[in-house]
C-alpha cells in the first residue's frame, strides 16, 4: 500500500466555496500554534501529480492511492458523481512532501492503520485532508476567486509535511504572521497580487531548507491556507500568537 500512496498533494483548500464552510468563530475553532508531533521516521517524496476528489457531503478530501489507485492515463476521462467532485489542479512550488496519516487518526498509529483507505468507482483512495472553516481578510469575498485587496484563510486538518529547498515567496501581515507560497494557477509566482493594507509579498532566498509541518500540538494537524486574488496559495508557517482562533478582519 505504501508504495502507491500519494505521489504528492495538490493543495486542497481552494475548492470549498460550495461546501458552506463556517468561520472559525462560528465553529469555535482555536488551537495551539506549537508544532504537532511528527512520526520518528518520515518518508519524503518528490512532487508529482496528485489525483484528488472532495467529498462535498462528508467534507473530506481523498487522493488516489492505496492498493488500486487510478492510473494517470485514466484521470482525464474519470467522471465522479455526487458527493464527489474533482479538486483543482495546481502548480506546486515546494520540492518534497511527506504525508504520514489521515485526519482523525491517532498520533501513535502504526501502519497500515495510519492511512484510511476507501474504494470508489473500482479504484482505491486515501483520506488526506478535512476542511474546518474559512475566514477573510479585507472583508468577505469569493472563496475561490478573492477580489483585489482581499485574502481567504481556510483552516484544514492535514497530516503532511512539506519542504522548500531553494527560495520561497513570503507573505506577511507585518504583525508577526508569515506564510509561504506553495502553489499557483499559472506555474509562475507573481508578486503583484493586490493585498490588504499592511500586507507584503516578496521573494526570499533560503540559506537552508524550510520544512513546514502541522500545528496544534499533540494529535492535531492544523494548517491555515491563504488564497489571494491571483489564485496563489500559501501555508502559514509562523504565528504571531500562541493560540489561533480567527484572523477575520
Amino acid at each position: 500500500m505504501k508504495r502507491n500512496i500519494y505521489v504528492l498533494t495538490i493543495l486542497t483548500a481552494l475548492i470549498f466555496q460550495s461546501c458552506g464552510l463556517k468561520t472559525a468563530k462560528e465553529v469555535g475553532l482555536h488551537f495551539s500554534t506549537e508544532k504537532s508531533k511528527l512520526p520518528d521516521l518520515l518518508t519524503w517524496k518528490k512532487i508529482g501529480f496528485a489525483k484528488e476528489l472532495i467529498n462535498q457531503k462528508e467534507m473530506v478530501v481523498v487522493i488516489s492511492g492505496g492498493t488500486n489507485p487510478i492510473p494517470l492515463d485514466k484521470w482525464d476521462e474519470f467522471k465522479p458523481s455526487f458527493p464527489y467532485k474533482k479538486n483543482i489542479d495546481r502548480h506546486l512550488l515546494f520540492q518534497q512532501t511527506a504525508f504520514y496519516r489521515s485526519p482523525n487518526t491517532d498520533l501513535n498509529c502504526k501502519e497500515p492503520d495510519c492511512i484510511k483507505q476507501l474504494e470508489y468507482k473500482n479504484y482505491t483512495w486515501v483520506e488526506m485532508a478535512k476542511p474546518i472553516c474559512v475566514d477573510f481578510v479585507g472583508g468577505k469575498t469569493d472563496m475561490l476567486k478573492p477580489e483585489k485587496g482581499h485574502l481567504v484563510i481556510k483552516t484544514i486538518q492535514k497530516c503532511q509535511t512539506v519542504m522548500f529547498t531553494d527560495s520561497i515567496f513570503q507573505l506577511t501581515d507585518n504583525k508577526g504572521n508569515y506564510y509561504v507560497m506553495h502553489s499557483t494557477e499559472t506555474g509562475k509566482p507573481d508578486t503583484t497580487a493586490t493585498l490588504p493594507s499592511g500586507w507584503t509579498l516578496k521573494k526570499v532566498i533560503l540559506k537552508e531548507p524550510l520544512i513546514i509541518s502541522p500545528f496544534g500540538g499533540g494529535n492535531e494537524c492544523y494548517y491555515n491556507i491563504i488564497g489571494d486574488n491571483l489564485g496563489q496559495g500559501y501555508h502559514q508557517y509562523v504565528f504571531a500568537d500562541t493560540i489561533y482562533s480567527s484572523n477575520e478582519k
